[in-house]
């Protein structure tokens, strides 16, 4: 019987185009077809974690970009004319439908390209896009331009997850993930911090005219300063290596073999997608409308608020990495449901707080409570992307995670900041009640999410059995 010895990386860290075997070479018709192995090393441990500081850089910039409009809704709807339904539709809608529908064809081309070449491509076109929004000045160019931010970002966030699951073993990447999407978290409590005081100076100097732009206003000049950075800091992706896959996706899979493996599944991916949407809608409406509330509410300024929500936001992200130990720690003692149990726990845990939070009167009560809520519900940032890695082969991981990008991103991103808004313009008719708005949002979308993650756990555990 012979053996056949592992083929060599190339520089971009894939397999060469030979397999080796006694009698020497044998060539292969074509790189991206040539079937991997099955049992593969991981990259080492510093390459992993390499890799993991350069996509939580990018992550933080990608937060930055889509969050920052957070700090400046009253400037926007001012100069704009918008109501808040308008708002959150940018906040949401806009950015999310390119977002989702990206993912589909970017998940094929993650499995069947070079990932870190997809990655560049992602940051450079959402950071060309997210300028852009300086340069609107309709509702319309508006959306235009946020709609290119999410059509980039999908692709950061569906090939960062496919390398990260290629970088660890299943019983180290749950840490690892949320190493990764702690610079996420972060990155939308460092727009606040950072932001804030970048938003007050800018809306105190005025307008003012620039080269080639002409006048533009201090929302749109902040939009410029935060997005153009990105171009040049897309390059960091040619910095690691790309790690080598179990097994290549063949030419004709499509997305066939990647549903017929979630209809085995059903419950499990139900609360992935759905579950894990859901969790990241509420958050998402917390992030968005709580600085909001404070200026509606409490009369805070962007420059008060943004470093106070800022601290909170990163203070609360500092804590991801425990999450991820901690589930870590329960799958290696042999809970295969770990990811789901400890989510539908810290969710229904993290309830309350989210509700006390536009219950109390002081403001300061209220950051206690949010700051509470978040280090509990920022548990499902991270352990959603990790439940799908550890569920799903190898070979469909790019497709698997697209179709997560697509249905939690729906979810998330559209519904997220929109059920705000038409709570508050439809149903409460009254800009000051924005604070029901948000209890709302805990009641009808997080604690579903709960649910789904309960029902999901015996799901879970029979896929882990059938992967192993």
């Amino acid at each position: 019987m012979t053996e056949k010895t592992v083929p060599p990386l190339s520089d971009d860290g894939s397999e060469s185009d030979h397999v080796m075997e006694p009698d020497g070479p044998v060539p292969t018709s074509d790189a991206t077809d040539a079937p991997r192995i099955e049992a593969r090393e991981y990259p080492s441990p510093a390459m992993g974690w390499l890799t993991v500081a350069i996509l939580f850089l990018l992550y933080i910039l990608s937060l930055t970009d889509r969050n920052i409009m957070a700090l400046m809704v009253g400037p926007i709807k001012q100069d704009l004319g918008l109501s808040d339904l308008q708002i959150s539709l940018l906040q949401g809608p806009a950015f999310a439908v390119l977002f989702c529908l990206c993912a589909i064809p970017v998940g094929m081309a993650l499995d069947r390209h070079s990932r870190r070449l997809v990655l560049y491509l992602s940051v450079t076109l959402w950071s060309i896009a997210a300028a852009s929004c300086g340069l609107a000045g309709s509702f319309a160019a508006l959306a235009i331009a946020r709609a290119g931010v999410g059509a980039g970002e999908s692709g950061f966030g569906t090939g960062s997850y496919s390398i990260v699951g290629d970088s660890f073993p299943p019983h180290r990447l749950s840490l690892a993930m949320s190493v990764f999407i702690m610079g996420g978290v972060m990155g939308a409590g460092i727009v606040f911090l950072i932001g804030g005081p970048i938003v007050g100076a800018a809306m105190k100097s005025g307008p003012s005219l620039w080269p080639i732009f002409g006048l533009l206003q201090p929302w749109q000049q902040v939009f410029i300063m935060t997005g153009a950075p990105g171009i040049l800091l897309a390059l960091l992706v040619f910095v690691f290596r790309e790690p080598p896959r179990r097994k290549a996706a063949t030419g004709q899979a499509g997305y066939g073999e990647a549903w017929a493996y979630l209809r085995q599944h059903k419950q499990l991916y139900v609360a992935a997608f759905v579950g894990f949407g859901l969790a990241y809608a509420a958050t998402i409406g917390f992030q968005l409308w709580t600085p909001v509330y404070l200026a509606r509410i409490h009369g805070w300024q962007p420059g008060q608020i943004g470093p106070v929500i800022g601290i909170a936001q990163i203070s609360a992200a500092a804590l991801i990495p425990a999450h991820g130990w901690m589930v870590d720690r329960l799958y290696r003692k042999g809970r295969s449901d770990a990811h789901l149990f400890w989510c539908a726990l810290t969710v229904t845990t993290a309830a309350p707080f989210g509700i006390a939070a536009f219950l109390v009167s002081s403001p300061w009560a209220t950051i206690a409570c949010y700051w509470l809520f978040m280090v509990l519900i920022l548990s499902t940032a991270s352990i959603g992307p990790a439940t799908v890695q550890v569920s799903t082969p190898a070979h469909l991981r790019g497709r698997v995670s697209a179709l997560y990008v697509l249905a939690s991103g729906l979810i998330a991103m559209a519904g997220g900041p929109a059920f705000i808004g038409i709570m508050t313009d439809m149903v409460m008719g009254d800009e000051m009640k924005l604070g029901y708005s948000l209890i709302a949002s805990v009641l009808c979308v997080l604690l579903p999410a709960a649910i789904l993650f309960a029902l999901g756990r015996a799901s879970m555990r029979q896929a882990q059995q059938a992967l192993n």
